[in-house]
């Protein structure tokens, strides 16, 4: 009879335990590839590991990038991936600021997956950093001041994916990204270019009507105007954990 109890006992435990998952985060970008590991909670565990895109970035040369940096990663169960274009279940459509022809078409879920062995999914990436910062109540945007610009919106939680916001006109014949990316930022400086990130918020606020909006990206600290109270700045390591969330979603 003990021996049945215990036998009972441990299949009980079989079934109700649930392993804890740990996501590695990644977050491909025009100038650099970003890595992070992710507990359940998404509280990261170790430091953020950025390396530098290879230039020309084709996919080939990406995925030796990060197949060499995963190799450095403790162990992990599943892979998010965040991609700085239009990505429709996880096959690239667009890669403005990589080898844009080059990755047309191109299946990044399932070769991730092939290399790392792991589950993988992979998302436009303010999208994944967007999973990161939101609250999930009412409208909320997420913009990333990077390479390019980079834009998601969020319902009550829902996303609405590959907004692309930042090719669509703004003034003076350009682009939201034409006059924001990185590149103007170093030609204008930190001041002009703030202003201009100004412009683009006045501009957007009566569109969207959003209730909050969340600006992050590595050029976001560099920020010299009083942001609206409406909006909160974030950091990459917040749009990152963004890769746990993304489980949730199915």
């Amino acid at each position: 009879m003990h021996r049945l109890i215990c036998a009972r006992l441990r299949a009980r435990s079989a079934v109700t335990v649930v392993p804890e998952r740990v996501t590695l985060s990644v977050d491909i970008g025009g100038t650099g590839i970003k890595m992070l590991r992710l507990d359940p909670t998404g509280r990261a565990l170790g430091e953020r590991v950025r390396w530098l895109t290879p230039q020309p970035a084709v996919p080939r040369a990406v995925l030796e990038v990060i197949g060499k940096m995963m190799l450095e990663q403790p162990s992990f169960d599943r892979v998010s991936v965040g991609f700085p274009g239009v990505v429709v279940q996880g096959t690239v459509q667009t890669a403005p600021n990589l080898a844009n022809e080059a990755w047309r078409g191109f299946d990044l879920q399932q070769e991730l997956q092939r290399i790392s062995k792991k589950p993988v999914r992979v998302i436009n990436d303010a999208d994944l950093q967007g999973y990161g910062v939101i609250i999930g109540k009412g409208v909320e945007m997420v913009l990333t001041l990077g390479t390019g610009l980079g834009a998601a919106l969020f319902v009550n939680g829902h996303l609405v994916p590959n907004l692309e916001l930042g090719h669509h006109p703004f003034k003076k014949g350009k682009t939201y990204e034409e006059r924001i990316c990185d590149a103007e930022f170093k030609r204008l400086g930190k001041k002009e270019w703030s202003e201009r990130v100004g412009e683009m918020l006045d501009q957007l606020k009566p569109i969207f009507n959003y209730e909050l909006l969340h600006l992050g990206g590595g050029n976001a600290e560099h920020l010299k105007i009083e942001l609206p109270p409406e909006v909160r700045l974030f950091t990459n390591v917040d749009g990152l954990t963004g890769g746990m969330r993304l489980w949730r979603y199915d």
